[in-house]
């Protein structure tokens, strides 16, 4: 029903004209638009539903005739008709490098991806999609033996909807706390993980990043992936500093892309990111981006239909914007 709903409410947008007016109000503003992915796969997944390869081919047919699309680094000297639209993936999923790294290169577009070293060198997601991916194989029976102090929600049962619900709360409760915290209460959903056999999200390796890092601008999403917003200044700088010596000694790239995990910041973090060289800092925001400035909010792309992605594309989520 919900599905039904949405597909309704697009096409009733199609209808009204909205996308002519999204896209009128971008080009009279000279605004940027820069998209949030972070997977494209055909194989679904309960908790955060992957970008169906032929919904993002479409999408890329659709920027490419409306918008110049352009990685960071060429936003400042682009000299094009169309308004300038900015492709960003966050986490480093393989299945970039599996499915939309060959359909950017059907389409001749460039993206910026920003991963987590310390996902790149483990071989493993961070803590959410592999909870995620526990939750997604487990049984409610050992689901159920998860007891966090005051975390009072409980699987209600095996059925998509009801894990789906379970997980948002769980990783919304963890996800909010500075990492030693956090940390103490995962300790028990581990424990469960370590005992459990199931298949963890795949994410792409050094070689893999170095490939892509040939056609496509490669940033950083932290460390560890911790918000940031929760976390000291010693922590803060600390995991750049990480980063910087990752990027300089291992990948051999510049790092001058930071995209703050889970959109959680403080203000004094864009700070020190400027002071260090960033030049494009990444947040969530749902909004548009200034051409002159260097801090960029995103518009998050998690369509489930090639109406809604392009609605989402032009800033649906900011229509009162309309002038």
């Amino acid at each position: 029903m919900k599905e039904h709903l949405k597909t309704g409410y697009y096409f009733l947008q199609k209808i009204l004209r909205k996308d002519a007016a999204l896209l009128g109000k971008i080009r009279r503003e000279n605004l940027v638009t820069v998209l949030n992915l972070h997977q494209v796969s055909p194989h679904e997944n309960p908790f955060w539903s992957p970008l169906k390869p032929e919904i993002f081919d479409y999408l890329l047919s659709y920027l490419k005739e409306n918008f110049e699309v352009v990685p960071f680094g060429e936003i400042e000297s682009a000299k094009a008709r169309k308004p300038l639209a900015v492709l960003s993936f966050d986490d480093g999923y393989y299945n970039f490098y599996e499915f939309a790294a060959p359909l950017l290169k059907k389409h001749a577009l460039r993206a910026n991806m920003n991963i987590i070293p310390s996902c790149v060198e483990s071989g493993e997601p961070m803590w959410n999609i592999k909870l995620y991916d526990f939750l997604n194989s487990a049984s409610k029976t050992l689901i159920d033996e998860i007891k966090l102090p005051e975390f009072e929600h409980r699987l209600t049962g095996e059925n998509f909807a009801a894990k789906v619900q379970y997980g948002l709360k769980i990783s919304r409760f963890l996800k909010n706390r500075p990492r030693r915290e956090r940390e103490e209460l995962w300790q028990q959903i581990e424990d469960l993980m370590n005992n459990s056999d199931f298949p963890k999200t795949r994410m792409m390796n050094r070689e893999e990043i170095r490939e892509i890092a040939e056609t496509h601008e490669i940033g950083v999403h932290s460390f560890s992936h911790e918000s940031m917003e929760f976390e000291s200044d010693a922590f803060f700088a600390d995991d750049f500093e990480k980063c910087a010596d990752y990027f300089e000694n291992k990948l051999k790239l510049p790092l001058e892309i930071y995209a703050f995990p889970n959109g959680s910041y403080r203000k004094e973090q864009i700070g020190v990111l400027r002071e260090r060289g960033i030049k494009h800092i990444l947040l969530v925001g749902e909004n548009y981006a200034n051409i002159s400035e260097s801090v960029f909010p995103r518009f998050t792309i998690y369509g489930s239909s090639k109406l809604e992605t392009r609605f989402q594309a032009l800033g649906i989520n900011r229509q009162k914007l309309i002038s």
